[in-house]
């Protein structure tokens, strides 16, 4: 099936969307000298996982950049956000654990995040354009 010009505008102006959405948000997130989003993209998705997960599944379900997640969770870990467990059935396997700290970090972060994510991605949807966003993105997401 051919795609139309349509869906292809689409996409194009999503990627352009999202590319400077993420700009002024890491923007204002630094400019709050909060978490980096490298760093609270970790904590929220361990968060999200109910404060545990395979280094695996991790890597896997971080929505920024793989790239030097080992790295990153080294320096999680020195800071006390994160903990690693080896995993009893696999001594290959290991598992991220937040920690207190790192929960409380993630959460005095949001102030900003979240002023950010409201200036410049949710004032610009209606409620309806919302609701119509997520049973979008949850289809794309559920392929």
């Amino acid at each position: 099936m051919a795609l139309d010009d349509l869906r292809k505008e689409a996409y194009r102006l999503f990627l352009t969307s999202h590319a400077k959405v993420l700009k002024s948000i890491e923007a204002d997130v630094t400019r709050a000298r909060t978490l980096p989003p490298e760093v609270y993209d970790v904590l929220v998705t361990l968060e999200y996982a109910g404060g545990r997960m395979r280094l695996s599944d991790l890597a896997d379900q971080i929505l920024l950049s793989r790239s030097g997640l080992t790295r990153r969770l080294d320096k999680l870990e020195k800071m006390g956000y994160i903990q690693r467990e080896m995993c009893p059935n696999d001594r290959r396997g290991a598992y991220a654990v937040l920690t207190d700290a790192g929960l409380k970090a993630r959460a005095r972060a949001w102030v900003s995040y979240s002023w950010a994510i409201e200036e410049h991605f949710a004032s610009h949807l209606t409620e309806t354009e919302a609701r119509t966003m997520v049973r979008v993105f949850e289809k794309i997401a559920a392929e």
